[in-house]
């Protein structure tokens, strides 16, 4: 200070400015650590919920609840010619699949006569029989009079030899009906019985 009046520069603002007009420190723009945990723990929450309801739409989709298993035929060629397979409560399935010895990725025409059976709808399941070859479920349409036909497509495996299952979905009044039928295929089309 000179002769009692204060020096000119920073120093004499502070000094002459009121508290209330002197610059602050800009307020932390990100939010405190527990709000981050908070709003995470939410994320999850509806993440796990979305996902539990999915599983739960989607579960009776894949793994169809079945009022009547026909039993599987061992001695059915399906990759030679049609197969049947009988309901114990009575009425058959018949399926058939062209071209001949099924081979993958080829368009595959799909028929099912249907005997004794009174369908609302029918769908044809390919699944590998011991290895996990994803959603493959073709739905048939109605030609009148029991018969059913539609398109299909088996994917390659990377083995060379796999063995599918091909389960006909019956949706009738009373619930479910499936009838499995097993065969192999070949990437090369070669060494099948």
């Amino acid at each position: 200070m000179v002769g009692g009046a204060p020096t000119e520069g920073w120093a004499s603002t502070l000094i002459t400015t009121p508290i209330e007009k002197l610059p602050t420190m800009p307020e932390d723009p990100t939010p405190p650590a527990r709000h981050l945990i908070a709003l995470w723990a939410i994320l999850a929450i509806l993440l796990v919920t979305v996902l539990g309801v999915v599983v739960y739409k989607a579960w009776p989709l894949l793994y169809p609840h079945a009022l009547a298993l026909a039993p599987l035929d061992p001695d059915c060629r399906l990759r030679e010619g049609p197969c049947t397979a009988s309901f114990a409560e009575g009425g058959t399935v018949t399926l058939a699949i062209e071209p001949q010895g099924i081979p993958v990725v080829v368009p595959l025409a799909i028929r099912v006569d249907l005997a004794g059976l009174q369908a609302l709808g029918v769908e044809l399941d390919f699944a590998g029989a011991d290895m996990n070859m994803g959603y493959n479920r073709v739905a048939l349409e109605s030609m009148g009079d029991g018969r059913y036909q539609g398109k299909g497509m088996l994917p390659v495996c990377v083995r060379d030899r796999m063995t599918w299952e091909a389960k006909v979905l019956v949706q009738t009044s009373a619930g479910l009906m499936v009838a499995p039928f097993r065969f192999e295929t070949s990437r090369t089309g070669q060494g099948l019985p």
